[in-house]
């Protein structure tokens, strides 16, 4: 409220509209009452009208100060119903959001390069599985997946033709950036020659979990190899975009030292499930939002140009590997002496295996 001598001025509520996930008020404000000061005290608003501070999100436009009350109660559980994507398009499904609308993240977009966080079991792996196998089904770009859980959370891609590369050890992690490194050399050189400013090809995808591997400690043997990989990191994050060269960089255990400046300046868009503490949250997205989110595996924060509360869509190993079932596949090429040794090893005719009764299925 304002007031003027003895005359009260208070905010009025314009206009009222319905929603599937709720209602719209449109409220004016008196001269003199910023709305940002409205938007403070979103919390306290929210409790003299009787409703749950997390149920209302308030915004101001040039119509007035936008005060939704959200009603939809999003899923816990959001199943994975996408066919094949268009081979046209590189946006994939993130989720839906607190209205129950679906969100997306466009690789072909304004926000290169995307860093994924939030604890173990937060829903992180699922919805790596999601994107490439959106990715995979639809534009088929070329991909360089980097799974340093031993190769068993993005395994199921490996034998892709759209994989290009596959690691899981961290020389392999160096050979697979400095090979995306050099193609965005090669794409740039390219680009000059035609004098254009932007890739219009196939785009190239560099996949990496787990960042907290990179993290180095006093007496590491590793550690310039892992310096070297970051260091690699950051300049794709830099000049990637332009050559057509998206980074998705995710971890469960983020820190500053991994998560440095110099890579975080240069991603744009952010998913963050639940964290530890507001501390992750911070590295993350610059806030605590995360820390606070509910125990619900696939709920997630989705950070643009703005925050956005999502549930993830849930997709298992196994339907993912149906879904791509029929994709191609990488030729596997035998040199002779690989045909050679193969034949040398085999049992001779009448030979009996001493492992053969021992045999199980798996």
């Amino acid at each position: 409220m304002v007031t003027y001598g003895a005359d009260l001025a208070l905010p009025s509520v314009n206009k009222t509209d319905t929603f599937p996930w709720g209602v719209r008020l449109i409220v004016g404000l008196p001269v003199g009452l910023p709305s940002q000061k409205m938007i403070d005290n979103q919390r306290a608003i929210a409790e003299a009208i009787r409703v749950d501070p997390d149920n209302v999100e308030m915004r101001y436009t040039n119509d007035g100060l936008i005060v939704d009350i959200i009603t939809f109660k999003m899923p816990m559980k959001l199943a994975y119903q996408f066919g094949p994507s268009s081979t046209s398009t590189y946006r994939v499904f993130t989720g839906v959001n607190r209205r129950g609308e679906p969100r997306y993240y466009d690789f072909d977009g304004s926000y290169p390069h995307l860093l994924i966080g939030g604890i173990s079991g937060g829903g992180k792996s699922v919805l790596l599985r999601s994107i490439l196998t959106q990715l995979a089904t639809g534009p088929a770009p070329d991909m360089y997946l980097c799974d340093l859980k031993e190769g068993v959370e993005l395994g199921i891609f490996r034998d892709l033709a759209c994989v290009k590369g596959f690691a899981s050890t961290l020389p392999d992690v160096k050979n697979a950036a400095d090979e995306v490194d050099v193609e965005m050399k090669r794409r740039y050189a390219i680009m000059a020659a035609n004098g254009s400013q932007q890739w219009t090809g196939k785009k190239t995808i560099l996949v990496v979990d787990e960042l907290a591997d990179f993290k180095t400690r006093a007496g590491d043997p590793e550690a310039k190899l892992k310096n070297e990989i970051k260091t690699t990191l950051t300049r794709l994050s830099a000049k990637g975009r332009a050559a057509g060269i998206i980074l998705v960089l995710a971890t469960q255990r983020p820190s500053a030292d991994v998560i440095d400046g110099l890579i975080k300046t240069n991603i744009a868009a952010s998913i963050c499930f639940r964290t530890r503490d507001g501390i992750q949250s911070r590295i993350v997205l610059d806030h605590d939002g995360a820390a606070s989110l509910p125990d619900v595996p696939g709920r997630l924060i989705y950070q643009t140009a703005y925050d956005e509360t999502l549930q993830a869509p849930y997709l298992a190993a196994d339907e993912a590997r149906k879904l791509i079932a029929d994709l191609p596949k990488k030729t596997v090429v035998q040199t002779e002496e690989e045909i050679r040794h193969v034949t040398n090893d085999k049992p001779h005719a009448g030979e009996v295996n001493p492992m053969d009764g021992d045999i199980i299925e798996l």
